[in-house]
Parts: C-alpha cells; sequence; structure tokens
C-alpha cells in the first residue's frame, strides 16, 4: 500500500463506512427490500449474530441506491458495445461489495453469456485481506470466479479468471495505474465504478484519477457509474459534516460538489463526452419502476417519509460515456424518468 500523509486513524474511519453499508445491504436483503445472498458472510463476526435491522429510511435509501447502481451497470454489460471482445469493470473502493457474485447470479438465471471479461475491485490493503479470506475460505463465491483462485501480496490480494481484488491507495495514481496495466485491457469497453467513494478523496485526486481514465481506455463504449453525496452546504450537510467529525470521518471533496450538476460536470472536464445525474429522491420518484416502488412499500411502513426525502435529496448517482455507445446522444448507460 502507497504511503500517505492522511494520518493511519483517518484511513481506519473511512473503512469503517464500509461496514456501515454493508450492514445496511444484509438489513435490506434480510427483509427482501433487494436479493443479495451474499453480503451476509462477508459480516464481521461479532456482527453476525446480530439481529438488528436498520430502520425503514435507510433500507429503502438503499434499495433504490442498490437498484439505481445496478441497473446501469446491468447496462453496461449488456449493451453492444464490445461485442466479440468482451468489457471490463474496474470498481473504486469496493469493500464489502458482492455486485460480481449478483450479477453472476443474474447472468445464470436469465441464461446470458458472461462477457465481462475481467472484474477488478480495488480499496485499502485491509479492506481487501478480509475480503480475500472470506472469497477463498467460501465455496459460493470461489464457484463463481471462473477458475483457478490465487492468493498474493500477502494474503491482500487475490486473482481469478474473471475477477481480481487489489490493495491500493487511490491516493497514489501511479501505483494504482501499475498494479493495474497487467491486468486490465484498455482497448476494450471498460466501466468505472465508485459508490460513495469519491467524497473522501482529496478533489486533486479525483481529477487525477477521472483524467485517468478519461485518457487510458477505449472511448468507443466505456463509461463511469458513481455514488455521491452532494449539497452538503445547508443545515442537513452541515450537521452530517459534524456528526461525521466525531467519528474522525472527514469529507475533503464536499466543497467541490455544491450541487447535482457539478457532479455530472466534474466527468465533463475529465473529457467524458456526455454525463448526467439524478438524485435518489428523483430515482425513487420518477425512474423506479411503479411496480418496484410499491413492491417496497409493502415491506415496512415509514412514518418518517419528509426527512427520507431529505435524506434522498443529498445523495445522487451519476452517470458518464467516453464517446460512441449506444442510444441517446452517444450515452453507453443512462437513466430515464418515466
Amino acid at each position: 500500500m502507497a504511503s500517505s500523509s492522511v494520518p493511519q486513524s483517518s484511513d481506519a474511519a473511512t473503512r469503517s463506512t464500509d461496514t456501515d453499508a454493508l450492514v445496511s445491504r444484509t438489513s435490506a436483503a434480510s427483509l427482501g427490500y433487494i436479493l443479495d445472498p451474499y453480503s451476509c458472510h462477508l459480516l464481521p463476526p461479532s456482527l453476525r449474530r446480530s439481529t438488528d435491522k436498520r430502520p425503514p429510511l435507510i433500507n429503502l435509501g438503499t434499495h433504490a441506491r442498490t437498484w439505481a447502481v445496478d441497473h446501469l451497470v446491468r447496462q453496461f454489460l449488456l449493451s453492444g458495445e464490445g461485442k466479440g471482445k468482451g468489457k471490463q469493470v474496474l470498481s473504486l473502493g469496493a469493500g464489502t461489495d458482492t455486485r460480481f457474485w449478483r450479477f453472476r447470479d443474474e447472468w445464470e438465471r436469465q441464461g446470458w453469456e458472461w462477457e465481462c471479461r475481467k472484474w477488478v475491485e480495488v480499496d485499502f490493503e485491509e479492506a481487501t485481506a478480509s475480503k480475500a479470506r472470506s472469497i477463498s475460505g467460501k465455496l459460493a463465491f470461489k464457484s463463481k470466479l471462473g477458475g483457478e483462485v490465487k492468493i498474493a501480496q500477502g494474503g491482500t490480494a487475490l486473482h481469478s479468471p474473471l475477477y481480481s481484488l487489489l490493495p491500493t491507495d487511490l491516493r497514489s495514481l501511479p501505483t494504482l495505474s501499475s498494479s493495474l496495466s497487467p491486468i486490465l485491457d484498455p482497448s476494450i469497453p471498460t466501466l468505472l465504478l465508485a459508490e460513495c467513494v469519491l467524497i473522501y478523496l482529496p478533489p486533486s485526486s479525483t481529477s487525477d484519477l477521472l483524467h485517468w481514465f478519461a485518457e487510458t481506455f477505449v472511448k468507443d463504449g466505456s463509461a463511469a457509474v458513481s455514488y455521491d453525496p452532494f449539497g452538503l452546504q445547508d443545515n442537513f450537510g452541515q450537521v452530517m459534516i459534524r456528526n461525521l467529525a466525531t467519528r474522525n470521518l472527514s469529507l475533503p471533496a464536499a466543497p467541490t460538489t455544491p450541487t447535482l450538476n457539478s457532479l455530472s460536470n466534474r466527468l465533463i472536464d475529465a473529457g467524458f463526452s456526455s454525463a448526467n445525474s439524478l438524485s435518489i429522491a428523483q430515482i425513487r420518484e420518477g425512474v423506479l419502476p411503479k411496480e418496484e416502488a410499491a413492491r417496497v412499500a409493502k415491506i415496512e411502513q415509514i412514518d418518517e417519509v419528509e426527512e427520507l426525502n431529505l435524506v434522498l435529496q443529498h445523495y445522487a448517482v451519476t452517470w458518464g460515456s467516453l464517446g460512441g455507445g449506444e442510444g441517446e446522444v452517444g450515452e453507453v448507460v443512462g437513466l430515464r424518468m418515466r
């Protein structure tokens, strides 16, 4: 792992946010909001016997976020771009994300051909070491990896024909680039996936990452999808920032994303040919299929509708394309209002 001037205690606090997200996904899955039989296997031993469920507000937010990002990643993998050559996914700060395995299951159920040549996840070495142990020790994980599973770099990395897990500090672009160069093919369509990651990076690191991606990977069919908080200059945001500070958490990128448009503009500034963003509130209200919205509404009663909307108005999904692609205005992926 690359050295950094950022205190380790701050890094540890950032890593703890992945545990929060993992517990939320496990809660949402246990109640039927999302289909995820894998997250529960990644819970730390201290949390495995807990029966606590997240409040409906968090479960609904987890559902909307998961549905939207899944929809965009699915679009990318099923698009006509890369036919015959395959596709790749690069997931930054992936933590305990289980999307690779959930999608492998979905492709099997649907009888679709898996054309993703490589799915690569990167994160702090503490996170990858824990995940590598879980993956290598459970058949449910190993059986989806396409063949032999190899543990590397002292147990912090894992490689298989379809999937790789790498320990990398995203603040060190040279380290990231050199780690990925033997694994990813820059000539085939590639998706950059960043879920609640960029907010924790210095703005210069985010800019460097996005420019590097736009300059490195093939323009015809490559894309990016991110999930980020934004607009934290208001009372809600300031309370959130103060609460996070009590956990030694800071949001270095918050000042650079004051509006919804600032999220998509960040991709345009990095060289993407098109980009757009929708808040999670907008996605729940106008993108989520009505039958799906009706299904999840029956799972739990929610009294804090105004609070839910306030929270979801401060989180967004952003997508961008590097030219070419299918659909409107050359977008490779995109959400559409009903």
